[in-house]
């Protein structure tokens, strides 16, 4: 079996991790940071955890030879800081609210967890350097978690269990959250989604595929930036799934990368989705309140983006 390196990425990306930023400072105490996914433990007693880094990273012999680092599990809320820490060529920390440990690793705020660690071994792995560190202090704090699956970014919801039988369900009572606009959303995002992202990947599409081939429906042409923001994909998980459609000619993708066309083939690919998609809104609410739902939520995105 051959595979090349977008299948290799795009068949990791299947599966769901959370997403760390790793901080450290240079001998010279140059402050070095850096999004990463492949964090992992290894080990209860003694306390070890591990990650990795590229070797062609900036950063990378600063984390090598790093005595001591900090694991920055991010929140929910923390997309942005994992895409500034993720970004090459520019200042990381600059807007970043930091404070400096007595080992002086530059700490973030506001993270799910951070691990305090001191180096206990490098190994090479591939283009990789694997990191292992001795957990020395750590921090959690109480809040949603930041996930990374199939490109995009997301969060952690927990499936829903079986139905009770009738002896032994709890009566249906009212609850304050019932009258929350965040977590009714979620709970039907939770209860449409399930069927209709089933009848997606029968089609032989994945979910971002369409969402990609959705909001080019038509033939319309959107550039890069509009189309990452409707897809929910970080770039590199875009691009290579734009390659992969397009090489089928589900789309077009213009020289330079930041133009994407809708193809007929594309169009045709999807139409069946958005009328099966239709009929599964349609069982769940009438047309009018569908409609009136579907422009107060528009009104909603626009005055949150």
């Amino acid at each position: 079996m051959t595979m090349d390196d977008r299948e290799f990425r795009t068949a990791l990306s299947s599966f769901a991790t959370g997403v760390t930023v790793v901080t450290a400072a240079s001998a010279d105490g140059i402050d070095a940071g850096m999004t990463a996914s492949s964090f992992n433990s290894v080990s209860m007693n003694p306390p070890l955890v591990l990650w990795s880094v590229t070797k062609t990273a900036g950063s990378a012999e600063i984390f090598r030879h790093a005595r001591h680092y900090a694991i920055h599990v991010l929140a929910a809320d923390q997309q942005a800081l994992a895409m500034r820490f993720a970004t090459t060529g520019i200042d990381k920390f600059d807007g970043v609210a930091v404070t400096h440990d007595p080992h002086g690793v530059p700490v973030l705020e506001h993270c799910v967890a951070r691990f305090d660690c001191r180096q206990w071994a490098v190994y090479e792995g591939g283009d990789h350097w694997i990191i292992v560190g001795e957990v020395l202090g750590l921090h959690k704090a109480n809040a949603d978690t930041l996930v990374f699956c199939e490109g995009a970014f997301g969060t952690v919801n927990s499936i829903r269990q079986p139905e009770l039988d009738d002896d032994h369900r709890e009566l249906d009572t009212e609850s304050p959250v019932d009258h929350l606009l965040l977590y009714n959303l979620s709970r039907a995002y939770r209860q449409m989604s399930r069927q209709f992202h089933a009848s997606v990947r029968e089609s032989g599409l994945t979910v971002p595929q369409w969402r990609i081939l959705a909001s080019l429906y038509g033939s319309v042409t959107r550039d890069f930036r509009d189309l990452q923001d409707r897809t929910f994909l970080e770039p590199e998980s875009l691009r290579d799934a734009l390659a992969e459609l397009s090489s089928a000619g589900l789309c077009q993708v213009a020289e330079g990368g930041e133009q994407v066309h809708g193809t007929e083939v594309g169009h045709e690919r999807v139409r069946h989705l958005f009328e099966l998609g239709r009929e599964q809104e349609l069982a769940a609410a009438d047309e009018q309140t569908l409609s009136t739902l579907i422009e107060q939520l528009s009104q909603v995105v626009k005055n949150t983006t």
